[in-house]
């Protein structure tokens, strides 16, 4: 229990290569993917669902109090139910040679707007996520509250430098396109339907100047109302499915 309350922090969550999933929907999902749980943690609150699926999975399930099961997760609002899921590790030279979308998120700091990203990239069929450095940790208890179980089906690589990020994936053949506020390019006015990386800056401050001199091209949402950006996650969620509309209907296979 001692352990699992530690991996609310990222540097514990590192150390120990595991991570908390709080909430019946996230719990479900790492057990029906067969994500490698260590335990879950249920109380009176869970749905019988998650215990049975657990146990039929050989998935070790410790019945504690409320009080308990409550005090893992960093949230007001428990949901009876918390698992320590161990980490997959993956470098983004382990992409397979068919993947043709990729969401890249650069400096994105807020965990919410993360997670919110993890679950648009899901549904529009990406082949991963990257999480360069200076971003949010993606195993934040809040980025995988937000995620929705999505980390536990999109394939993501963390950790990485963003010039080198870019670099690989220039190499492997995407075209990196970057959102930009200030772009005079529409993003439905490019093409999006070949190899592609989609790059997101800061919720604040955009993309960092290193990542200019390699993406081409740097798009725009029109906004016609008097707001001067969106939220980093709608952003990502209206480019990731212009890129799909793109390529048709069924184009992209379900995960």
């Amino acid at each position: 229990m001692a352990r699992a309350r530690k991996l609310r922090r990222r540097s514990s969550r590192d150390r120990e290569g595991a991570f908390l999933a709080e909430g019946p929907q996230a719990v479900l999902e790492a057990l029906a993917t067969g994500s490698p749980i260590e335990e879950i943690f249920v109380s009176g609150e869970a749905p019988r669902e998650v215990e049975e699926k657990a146990r039929a999975a050989g998935v070790k399930v410790l019945r504690v109090t409320d009080d308990v099961v409550s005090s893992l997760p960093d949230t007001s609002t428990p949901q009876g139910v918390v698992a320590v899921v161990e980490m997959r590790s993956l470098e983004l030279g382990d992409l397979p040679g068919d993947a043709d979308l990729v969401i890249v998120l650069a400096d994105v700091r807020d965990p919410g707007n993360a997670g919110t990203i993890l679950r648009s990239a899901l549904a529009a069929g990406a082949d991963a996520a990257v999480f360069a450095s200076g971003s949010v940790d993606p195993y934040h208890p809040k980025t995988v509250r937000a995620a929705a179980g999505a980390l536990f089906r999109l394939p993501v690589v963390r950790g990485i430098d963003l010039v080198d990020a870019l670099s690989v994936l220039k190499g492997a053949g995407f075209s990196l396109l970057g959102a930009e506020a200030s772009a005079e390019v529409p993003y439905t006015d490019v093409d999006m339907t070949g190899k592609l990386a989609l790059v997101l800056g800061n919720e604040a401050w955009g993309l960092p100047s290193e990542a200019s001199a390699v993406i081409d091209p740097f798009v725009s949402i029109p906004m016609p109302g008097p707001v001067e950006s969106l939220n980093v996650g709608i952003a990502g969620a209206l480019l990731l499915f212009e890129a799909v509309r793109q390529r048709g209907p069924g184009n992209l296979p379900p995960r």
